[in-house]
């Protein structure tokens, strides 16, 4: 496991991918605290209800505001990090030195893990700089103890995260091909992305809506008690979804007839 571990850090050193990653990840806060700055100079007021982040304090939840694109950032990675492994047969290499295929799927489940997290940790640390030095750092009402605050709310947005990245790389591990498993990875995102919001419509589907993790982090608003008190069912359905698709993608893949 540390071997192919250290084998996917050498890769990363020297992958565009992760550049990419990295800088549209970087400069998403950057533009839209720019932004921002912009339509208050103009006249417009940013209001917590409609705006997610409002200043430097609210800037934990640039997870919450971006949740979206990152997802859709991460699962690109993910479906050409893993599916040109199936492609170029390097995935061989590996496997005819005898390694495990369970070890093999958690590395690339790892390394996923540690991009989507640098990234999301870089979206929030600038966002908080950027809306900081543009419009103070401030507060968050009805919050007293905000740093406790702070660092359940950025965990909780990236298990949230972290169920879809899950997720992904089982897609990847089932398609064995980049192409493939972005349109199911984006197929995928935005369906539940849209049906939560349906069966909430409905009355007795929208119990369901309980167990899709984007469910939670495109519709509570993560600045209020009353949602905040959610955040043990969040990373419970999380930690789930994890554990299912995590299991379901090593159990087909040890299946998978590699040629």
């Amino acid at each position: 496991m540390f071997n192919l571990l250290t084998a996917e850090r050498v890769k990363l050193s020297r992958s565009k991918k992760l550049m990419i990653v990295v800088a549209i990840l970087s400069l998403l806060p950057i533009y839209q605290v720019i932004n921002n700055k912009v339509l208050v100079h103009h006249g417009s007021t940013l209001v917590q209800v409609k705006d997610t982040v409002i200043n430097g304090s609210t800037g934990i939840l640039m997870i919450e505001k971006n949740g979206l694109t990152i997802l859709l950032v991460i699962s690109a990675f993910i479906s050409f990090f893993i599916g040109e492994e199936f492609q170029n047969g390097t995935i061989r290499n590996a496997l005819s030195l005898g390694r495990s295929r369970t070890h093999y799927y958690l590395s690339k489940f790892t390394i996923a893990t540690l991009v989507s997290f640098v990234g999301v940790m870089l979206t929030t640390i600038i966002g908080m700089i950027g809306y900081s030095l543009a419009f103070g750092f401030g507060e968050v009402a009805e919050i007293n103890n905000y740093y406790i605050y702070a660092i359940k709310t950025f965990s909780t947005l990236y298990i949230l995260i972290l169920a879809n990245v899950s997720v992904y790389v089982m897609i990847s591990f089932l398609s064995k091909n980049s192409a493939v498993s972005l349109i199911w990875s984006f197929l995928y995102t935005i369906a539940t992305w849209v049906v939560p919001g349906t069966f909430q419509q409905t009355k007795h589907f929208k119990p369901l809506t309980n167990w899709f993790t984007e469910m939670y982090l495109f519709n509570y608003d993560f600045a209020k008690p009353m949602d905040i008190a959610k955040y043990p069912d969040m990373i419970l359905v999380s930690l789930i979804t994890i554990v299912l698709s995590s299991t379901l993608g090593i159990i087909i893949f040890k299946r998978t007839d590699i040629k």
